[in-house]
């Protein structure tokens, strides 16, 4: 008889939190293990050669997934191929890192990051006889996301990038070149967290 009366409290404890509903039948939900968003626009980003007045345009691009709380993961790519004094200096540049996308102010969400990456970078001599070298990367940035309507937000952010190991022909010493600039664009943020207002 006790081993009958265990069983029944066993399944009871069990099967009662399994009737209740997990998530509301509408609104946003918290229970994402992944909250997705990718997005893209333009850079307009100053090259850190000679006098640092290389200003330059390219197309970007990032993805994101918002793992918990503010944390997530973004990875992203720059480019400064278009404009500025110069036709020589070109630059791609792929990170991936953390982001912080912080609470709302209103329609505004700030957004923080720090990344690692790779970058290819065609210059002007610089006195190894080289005109093209790779680069390993950090970065750093913030910025913010505007809720536009639906999925889609605006975006615009800062970035502070600095290719290490570049040879410099003014010291003749190794150092980091440090390109940085501002992105703006457009991002889809999937699910019902991205619809928020």
């Amino acid at each position: 008889m006790g081993a009958k009366l265990a069983v029944a409290v066993a399944f009871l404890l069990v099967s009662i939190p399994i009737l209740a509903q997990v998530q509301p039948a509408a609104g946003p939900s918290k229970h994402h293990l992944v909250d997705w968003s990718v997005g893209g626009g333009m850079d307009y980003w100053s090259g850190d050669w000679e006098k640092g007045d290389i200003n330059r345009w390219g197309p970007t691009a990032w993805v994101t997934a918002t793992m918990w709380h503010c944390l997530g993961l973004n990875i992203e790519g720059h480019s400064m191929i278009w404009g500025g004094n110069t036709d020589q200096y070109k630059l791609f540049q792929g990170s991936g890192g953390l982001m912080c996308t912080m609470g709302y102010w209103g329609r505004l969400q700030p957004i923080f990051k720090g990344e690692l990456g790779y970058a290819s970078l065609s210059q002007p001599g610089n006195g190894t006889g080289q005109f093209h070298s790779n680069y390993a990367t950090w970065a750093v940035g913030g910025g913010l996301e505007y809720h536009i309507k639906g999925h889609w937000w605006a975006r615009a952010d800062y970035t502070y990038d600095a290719l290490m190991d570049f040879h410099s022909s003014v010291t003749g010493q190794n150092h980091s070149l440090n390109p940085r600039g501002i992105a703006f664009g457009a991002t889809y943020r999937f699910g019902t967290q991205g619809t928020r207002f």
